[in-house]
């Protein structure tokens, strides 16, 4: 990429100067708006700098002239040490992309330069694109993903009690629910309970109602979960975590079909297909004493085991895109990078598609127009390039040096977060001394593969 800095102090001119080089851009420099204007009737560049308050020609005036007479396409970023609202108008009226004030950091104008490049290249980005709403679709077609899906489907025209296994945050409700809608309760009631929640008194209030003064603080008579579910659905999530005693009672109902409000001897029958959740094995659990085996078989008529997004990681970008086109992307116009796409697909996820959900989330409210790879959280971004080095930078067959491997995998984490030493150093864990010292040290790597 092309850069021009344009501003008529030797200091300022030098410094973004040095900046810009440092990320492996081609850059001029013009001490003044009449040499600028030289320039670009010579050079098309990609991104200018330049100073607002200059002689002869002010910023505004070079950028108007970059504009018209040069017919420049360039990105152009107007600097000022006396900044004003009025001033930023007029700067994006006449066509500037940014306007940014002095005393400005090292890292701000490489973000820029940055963000100037990917919009420059746009097939390394990802256009987001609307979608169902994630809270009601299960999102993804792996192996993994669609297996779970038509067993989740079979089970539904049953009336069958379902047991769905997995670990926290891999949507499990999300397949209760697909299971409730394809099956004929789809008209009646879903009701969900998290019984890991709530101890033990109030778990069975929640589930089987109470009568007025059945307690303290029970002011008035109110419905269990059963009676609301009459007809219906009710997902008792996360199950073993329940306590023996209650184990009991929750056994009885579902033999019986019927329950006692709290508080009363009077017995109501409910006709409620039991669905449950569990991130435990409940079979390591009735060994261990904490789950009644006949409990457990009551409730499994079916297992489900739906498998961690790390064992399914095709379907981690068409999740990524579309919790992001939920939470407003679509609208804000923004995009994301190929890089940034292959960091997410490589990160282990322990939280599953809870944390990629929160993450989205984050990114959508926080990122401008971009998001970059070196937007992601610093963790997620460590742990996949060392990933990336073997599957991509380690020829099959070959058995590379351990120095060749540390100089590939240093350029490969430089080139991924834009030359930020600073960034680079956090990425793989040592100072920036370190840094620097790897990046003088010889390497024995072919000329593609030198680390600049």
């Amino acid at each position: 990429m092309k850069i021009l800095v344009v501003d008529d102090e030797d200091a300022v001119r030098d410094l973004v100067k040095d900046a810009m080089s440092e990320q492996g851009y081609e850059v001029w420099a013009a001490a003044s708006g009449t040499d600028a204007l030289e320039l670009g009737g010579e050079i098309e560049f990609d991104l200018v700098f330049c100073d607002v308050m200059m002689d002869v020609l002010t910023g505004f005036e070079v950028l108007k002239a970059f504009r018209g007479t040069l017919r420049s396409k360039a990105e152009f970023i107007l600097m000022t040490g006396q900044a004003s609202v009025e001033a930023a108008i007029e700067a994006v009226q006449h066509g500037a992309n940014d306007y940014i004030c002095k005393p400005f950091s090292i890292t701000g104008l490489k973000a820029i330069a940055s963000a100037a490049v990917q919009r420059r290249h746009p097939s390394k980005l990802v256009t987001i694109e609307s979608s169902p709403t994630p809270q009601q679709e299960i999102l993804g077609s792996s192996p993994a993903t669609i297996d779970v899906i038509k067993t989740a489907a079979r089970v539904a025209v049953t009336d069958l009690p379902v047991m769905i296994r997995g670990e926290s945050g891999t949507g499990k409700e999300l397949i209760a629910r697909l299971i409730h809608r394809r099956s004929t309760r789809a008209q009646r009631p879903f009701v969900a309970v998290n019984c890991g929640a709530l101890p033990d008194t109030l778990l069975e209030s929640e589930l089987f109602g109470h009568t007025r003064g059945a307690f303290t603080g029970a002011e008035s008579a109110r419905r269990g979960l059963f009676e609301e579910a009459d007809g219906g659905t009710l997902l008792l999530d996360e199950v073993t975590e329940t306590s023996p005693a209650f184990q009991v009672k929750l056994l009885r109902v579902l033999q019986e079909g019927e329950f006692r409000p709290l508080g009363t001897n009077t017995k109501k029958r409910v006709n409620v297909r039991v669905l449950s959740a569990t991130n435990r094995e409940p079979q390591t659990m009735v060994e261990q004493g904490l789950f009644r085996q006949d409990l457990m078989y009551r409730l499994q008529g079916v297992s489900i085991t739906l498998p961690p997004l790390r064992a399914r990681r095709e379907d981690v970008r068409p999740m990524a895109l579309a919790f992001l086109a939920h939470y407003g992307a679509v609208a804000r116009g923004l995009s994301i990078t190929k890089d940034a796409l292959l960091a997410l697909e490589r990160y282990a996820w322990p939280g599953n598609v809870r944390e990629l959900k929160h993450l989205m989330q984050r990114l959508a409210a926080l990122s401008s127009s971009i998001i970059r790879i070196e937007d992601l959280p610093p963790e997620l971004v460590s742990t996949t390039k060392v990933a990336s080095v073997i599957n991509d930078i380690v020829p099959e067959g070959e058995m590379p040096t351990l120095e060749q491997l540390e100089a590939s995998y240093l350029l490969r984490v430089l080139s991924a977060v834009g030359g930020n030493k600073s960034r680079a150093a956090q990425i793989l864990g040592v100072d920036r001394k370190t840094l620097y010292r790897m990046i003088d040290q010889p390497a024995k790597t072919t000329p593609d593969e030198q680390v600049i």
